[in-house]
């Protein structure tokens, strides 16, 4: 066993930091093979899953923390159960291991937030880029696929841990997608751009947008997967919003006003006062501000 990546350079390696980052920029689909079967297992390995279970240290959100098969969850109510040492629901994990072994797979997001070493990681990784950072894990048994045929809005880093994975990648993928955007059709099945097997310690750069579905080709298949989110306009328009909310103006309904009511006067003003916030926009400030909030 190798000593876990604590830095964005240590993670992508062999490939030098500033060449992962023009990949980034130009979102370039890069697979890099046979770097070292264990160079991630110390990073987070279905070991240390079960114990962060049994410990009850993960999210209670169906969202971050759940039982999936094609994009199906199983019923939460039938791998939870009461805590017998105090309030609220515990893992049934002898019911989790039996969906998993039933072809479910568990996909646990946010385990910077219960793994120091993982956390150390992403502190870097969020220093280097200035983006939004977050690792998850999928643990796959027997067959099945966790989801159908879907793209990411994030950016992201495949690090193949334990077992073998089998990638299928379409194009062309979604430009620029954003959480809330109307995805279009899923791309035909003869579109197909990357089909590989992902073993222990092999990286892939997924970007956002890019069509995908996994086959796990072995016993069990463990992944983590670094998630890159960096700032966008509509973060901007987001950002002045949440600044509108403090002007009365923004607040006032249009619509319970007598027959002597203004509307043009009054949209007059909504315009004033909204280029008034967007003139002050300070980008570098906004970027820092982004960073710090991250």
């Amino acid at each position: 066993m190798g000593k876990a990546p604590e830095t964005l350079a240590d993670l992508v390696a062999p490939l030098p930091e500033d060449e992962f980052v023009t990949l980034l920029r130009e979102r370039r689909l890069t697979l890099t093979c046979g770097a070292g079967r264990d160079r991630y297992s110390e990073l987070m390995n279905w070991r240390g899953l079960l114990d962060l279970i049994r410990q009850g240290r993960h999210p209670i959100n169906f969202s971050e923390f759940s039982l999936v098969m094609d994009s199906k969850m199983a019923p939460p109510d039938r791998w939870w159960k009461k805590n017998p040492e105090g309030e609220g629901n515990v893992v049934n994990l002898p019911n989790l291991l039996e969906f998993m072994r039933a072809g479910f797979s568990l996909t646990y997001y946010g385990l910077e937030t219960y793994e120091p070493r993982l956390k150390v990681l992403c502190d870097n990784i969020r220093s280097r880029l200035r983006e939004q950072v977050k690792i998850g894990a999928i643990v796959t048994m027997n067959r099945p696929s966790a989801f159908t045929l879907h793209y990411d809005p994030e950016d992201l880093l495949i690090l193949q841990v334990e077992g073998r994975k089998r990638w299928k990648i379409f194009g062309p993928p979604v430009v620029n997608p954003l959480v809330g955007i109307a995805p279009p059709a899923p791309p035909p099945e003869d579109t197909l751009i990357l089909d590989e097997v992902l073993e222990p310690g092999d990286f892939l750069f997924l970007p956002a947008g890019y069509w995908h579905r996994c086959e796990n080709q072995s016993d069990r298949s463990l992944h983590l997967g670094v998630f890159l989110q960096p700032p966008s306009g509509l973060d901007i328009v987001k950002a002045i919003t949440s600044q509108l909310l403090s002007d009365d103006q923004f607040r006032m309904p249009l619509t319970r006003f007598d027959g002597s009511f203004d509307l043009e006067a009054v949209e007059v003003e909504i315009k004033n006062r909204a280029l008034e916030q967007i003139a002050k926009l300070d980008l570098k400030e906004f970027l820092a501000e982004f960073e710090r909030q991250s």
